[in-house]
């Protein structure tokens, strides 16, 4: 599942923000969701992930005015922003998925029109919270444009943590395939994904 963007809307200062993100299939309790706030010529940061089992996970970055929501009358993804503040405009992504191991692409947001992609690479239920997430293409590492997301304590004492490559939507398409490879030490596992896969095109 990839990452959705909300259309763009305006909120008075001290008010409650409502974006919606709707999942195109499946259903929103199958998926643990994750939301990231991105500001402009920011790389995006991780909020939180509101699990499928209802449990919130928070980056210490953001406090509880950030509260997500699942609506099943849509199968949308609600984050409200309560008492929002003008420091909260930014472009908000959320990022469903229900495996291990997801990555996931997303092209410019509604309210930045960049010519950037964002590919993010999401790492959930690893323990203990120490491991290695790489980007490369071509054979070759990738080290600019890349964001380390905070290491999340999950409620099961386990962890989730993320990565965010942000290239040129050029480099993204000139390139075949980008890939995410994740080592941890402990467990000795092992995990590559790779984008776009042999049945997916360019992003356009």
């Amino acid at each position: 599942h990839s990452a959705f963007t909300p259309p763009q809307a305006s909120y008075a200062e001290g008010s409650t923000a409502v974006l919606q993100c709707p999942l195109q299939s499946g259903k929103i309790q199958d998926y643990h969701v994750f939301w990231f706030q991105q500001k402009p010529s920011k790389s995006p940061a991780f909020i939180l992930k509101h699990g499928n089992d209802g449990n919130i996970d928070r980056s210490s970055s953001f406090d509880a005015r950030f509260v997500p929501i699942r609506d099943a009358d849509t199968n949308a993804y609600v984050l409200q922003i309560q008492k929002v503040q003008t420091e909260d405009s930014a472009t908000y992504f959320c990022l469903a998925e229900g495996n291990y191991f997801q990555i996931a692409v997303s092209g410019s947001g509604t309210r930045l029109k960049s010519s950037d992609v964002h590919a993010i690479c999401v790492v959930e239920d690893f323990y203990p919270g120490l491991l290695e997430i790489k980007w490369s293409a071509a054979g070759k590492d990738i080290t600019e444009g890349v964001t380390s997301g905070s290491v999340i304590l999950n409620g099961d004492g386990t962890y989730t943590t993320s990565s965010i490559l942000n290239v040129s939507r050029n480099f993204f398409n000139s390139v075949t395939p980008i890939q995410c490879s994740v080592s941890h030490e402990s467990s000795g596992a092992k995990i590559e994904r790779k984008w776009p896969t042999e049945r997916e095109g360019a992003v356009v």
